[in-house]
């Protein structure tokens, strides 16, 4: 019997409100596992980051990170890495360093988060906790000499990410840039997508999409669900995304993934 490959964003959607993967949830992932069927975390995480969940569940897999800017196979090695220049995150820190409206930037390289501690180091702070990830604090003369950035991430208020997003989405034309949260705004290069990821890792083990099943619960999960044969979207989503999507399950406090992986046993 062809193998499943199984895609799940992880915030919002793996772990439920106390970071954790509930042990219905963990269980009914790794019945699948022993089944034949591949777990694959796809993330706008980093790589560790998104360890700190999928390790919960077994020691190593596939993933995706940075929203499909880098994807790694189940030994580490990159099939994939796309990232922009560092001039351009310079640019894009720039602009928030002039905001100073108390957004943060924070640039990912590889395995390593930079951020910049002079404007509300708090929410830094948060997202460290709930990632089990330190950041390094930097500043742009140190981006500047970046070979390249898998991603910008802006913290803030959702109000002001919401400004920040439409100001930058005409300023960068070239960028992909969206919401993973109301209080985060992730800047790629275009073309970077869970969906594209999610190509690549069905390539990889020659799982034809129609039998790929994703689990998402936002916005940067859009892509990655239009683009498998079984796209399932947790009752914790936004309101207008579930207009989008046939098939809803619980949310992530109630086991939503695990009450659909039943229906494959």
């Amino acid at each position: 019997m062809m193998a499943k490959l199984l895609f799940s964003d992880i915030d919002g959607t793996l772990l439920n409100s106390e970071l954790q993967v509930t042990p219905k949830t963990r269980d009914a992932i790794r019945r699948q596992v022993i089944k034949g069927n591949i777990f694959v975390p796809v993330s706008g995480r980093m790589p560790q980051a998104i360890m700190t969940a999928a390790g919960q569940i077994m020691n190593s897999c596939p993933l995706v990170a940075y929203n499909g800017a880098l994807v790694l196979d189940e030994m580490g090695r990159p099939l994939n890495s796309q990232f922009m220049t560092a001039d351009q995150a310079v640019e894009i820190c720039r602009y928030v360093e002039e905001k100073n409206n108390g957004t943060v930037w924070n640039v990912y390289s590889g395995y390593n988060w930079y951020y910049f501690p002079g404007n509300n180091h708090e929410l830094v702070e948060q997202e460290e906790r709930k990632v089990g990830v330190k950041a390094m604090p930097s500043s742009i003369t140190q981006v500047e000499k970046l070979q390249g950035v898998h991603k910008v991430l802006i913290m803030g208020v959702p109000q002001l990410l919401d400004e920040e997003q439409v100001e930058l989405k005409v300023k960068y034309p070239e960028l992909y840039i969206v919401k993973s949260a109301p209080n985060l705004l992730e800047v790629m290069i275009k073309g970077v997508s869970k969906g594209k990821g999610i190509e690549i890792l069905a390539q990889e083990f020659n799982v034809k999409l129609v039998d790929c099943w994703a689990f998402g619960d936002n916005y940067n999960d859009e892509t990655m669900l239009e683009t498998v044969g079984h796209p399932i979207l947790l009752g914790n989503a936004p309101e207008d995304l579930k207009t989008k999507f046939e098939v809803i399950t619980q949310d992530n406090n109630h086991d939503g993934i695990a009450t659909v992986l039943a229906q494959l046993d």
